[in-house]
């Protein structure tokens, strides 16, 4: 007879609310908490998308030296060598 009472109470208990169910969701602790894994993937991208930043300084560094090489031993003239430059600047970034 207990275990009847106590199911029909527990049935009588309402839902929580929408807030309660988001506290709940902040409440749950760090390890495995939803939000702590979606701040871990987020920090996963962030350092992903500031290597590809990187990357990409680094190839416009490589294509102004060769540029300038070019210039030095005379493959190029200083019109050519201004013309590249000049579209390396404008190139969309990537």
């Amino acid at each position: 007879m207990l275990s009847l009472s106590l199911l029909l109470q527990e049935a009588a208990v309402p839902p929580p609310d929408w807030l309660q169910t988001v506290f709940d969701f902040l409440d749950t602790p760090a390890p495995y908490s939803p939000l702590s894994e979606y701040l871990a993937v987020m920090f996963l991208l962030w350092l992903l998308a500031r290597r590809e930043n990187s990357r990409r300084n680094t190839f416009d560094a490589a294509a102004q030296e060769v540029l300038d090489r070019k210039l030095q031993e005379g493959e190029i003239d200083r019109r050519t060598y201004e013309k590249y430059r000049q579209e390396m600047s404008l190139r969309p970034k990537r």
